[in-house]
């Protein structure tokens, strides 16, 4: 339908276009499946020194929003490990895997797949803000860590600690009862945390 007034029509025509180029900006540049194939891929070529959760216990770690922000682009990270990585064999993965690999670091921290692959076109790599698109993913990160606390209460079998709690177990923490000097024990790793009756006890 026509727009009849000129008043209008200055309004409109700009939302809607607004609005038709608005959708593919929102999309992380990546697809699930991409994510997946990279998360292949970087196990293989890339855990041994960044850690099988991008942590890097023998090169620099890739997870977290500070790493994210020094990256700034999917197009600097992309233009770093295409010729660098991995030592053995720098740029020889392939333009492929190593879109893949990239989509994977995203997603792991935070960023969301779109209905869109990532293209090794500069434009397109440069577009996708790392920060941005993982910042999600860090809003979540706190969330995670309130759950810490209570799997840290686990407790572990005395049989598998020789009879002896571990330091910071809420036990260790009591003052053990005292057992007469003269009584002999059997070692409670062959008891499973378990006391033996007494000799004539009834």
């Amino acid at each position: 339908m026509p727009l009849r007034s000129p008043r209008i029509a200055r309004f409109v025509v700009p939302l809607i276009a607004g609005m038709m180029t608005a959708g593919p900006s929102m999309a992380a540049g990546f697809t699930a499946e991409q994510a997946a194939a990279g998360e292949t891929a970087y196990n293989s070529q890339c855990a041994q020194c960044h850690g099988r959760q991008l942590e890097g216990p023998e090169a620099p770690g890739l997870a977290g929003q500070d790493v994210m922000q020094n990256w700034h682009s999917a197009g600097g990270l992309y233009d770093f490990i295409s010729v660098a990585m991995p030592p053995s064999a720098p740029g020889q993965l392939g333009e492929e895997t190593y879109l893949n690999i990239i989509a994977y670091i995203m997603e792991f921290n935070g960023a969301a797949p779109g209905d869109e692959p990532l293209t090794a076109d500069p434009d397109l790599l440069y577009s996708v803000l790392l920060a941005e698109e993982t910042a999600a993913g860090a809003a979540a990160a706190p969330a995670a860590s309130d759950a810490t606390p209570a799997a840290e209460a686990t407790s572990v079998p005395q049989a598998f600690t020789w009879g002896k709690q571990l330091p910071g177990s809420p036990a260790s923490a009591q003052p053990a009862a005292p057992t007469a000097a003269a009584e002999p024990s059997v070692p409670q790793a062959f008891t499973w945390g378990q006391q033996l009756p007494t000799a004539g006890a009834n």
